[in-house]
């Protein structure tokens, strides 16, 4: 019986994911946390599921991706690699959830960070043979 180790993924690629993770849930959070503030979006129903649904999901999400990496750091790739490829849904996660929730330009800019996400799950996928 042969043990089989799990692929060399490089650093940059689990590096790269975890941060653009990180991104893209720090401008969600700013754009919850600006939106508290203007009511005119405050008070609307697509805010509100991204105050009280997706950020806390998201942020959940971010915490077990900075653990992966963490995991990573010291040898252990399954993790990283299982988390990114659950990203590669980020979008399908997401629906019903309108990005304009805090504005077109936040949405721009949301939409941008989501799809530095995906491209970064999808080349960590890759590397691991699990894409």
């Amino acid at each position: 019986m042969t043990v089989q180790t799990a692929p060399d993924i490089p650093e940059d690629f689990a590096r790269r994911f975890a941060k653009a993770f990180e991104a893209f849930v720090a401008e969600v959070r700013a754009a919850v946390a600006a939106g508290i503030l203007d009511p005119a979006y405050s008070f609307t129903p697509a805010f509100l599921m991204w105050q009280t649904e997706a950020l806390p999901r998201l942020e959940e999400e971010l915490a077990a991706v900075e653990n992966g990496f963490a995991r990573y750091q010291i040898g252990e790739t399954g993790t990283i690699a299982q988390l990114a490829r659950y990203q590669l849904g980020l979008a399908g996660h997401l629906d019903g959830f309108p990005l304009d929730f805090a504005g077109t330009d936040r949405a721009k800019t949301i939409n941008q960070l989501e799809t530095a996400v995906v491209v970064a799950a999808s080349r960590l996928c890759s590397a691991a043979g699990n894409h």
